[in-house]
């Protein structure tokens, strides 16, 4: 079993940490622009699918949670990327605020 673990004479060194324990800070803009493109990504993706295969209806629990559309024509697709895009942004935005808030309360 040593062998596997760097050899019979390998020895582990314990080092001080200098870690100081500083809160992290997670960008907003970074977090809700990343946030805003998987939600966009993954819509396109689910009208993709609706496309390629409807009898399979793995796209319609999706579909609910995106209001005024009412089917796959183009309205419904610039709409559903559009609220991808302002929601998840704001999720994105909101959870990096609440994040940094806490960090610096708790960190």
């Amino acid at each position: 079993m040593l062998g596997l673990l760097g050899g019979g004479g390998s020895t582990l060194h314990a080092q001080p940490s200098t870690y100081s324990a500083m809160p992290i800070h997670v960008s907003v803009l970074v977090l809700g622009t990343t946030l805003a493109a998987f939600v966009t990504i993954s819509f396109l993706l689910c009208m993709v699918l609706g496309f390629v295969a409807p009898d399979w209806g793995l796209h319609r629990p999706w579909l609910q949670f995106f209001s005024g559309l009412t089917g796959f024509d183009l309205r419904s697709l610039a709409l559903g990327t559009i609220q991808s895009v302002i929601f998840g942004g704001y999720a994105g935005g909101l959870i990096a605020i609440i994040f940094n808030f806490t960090s610096r309360r708790l960190g």
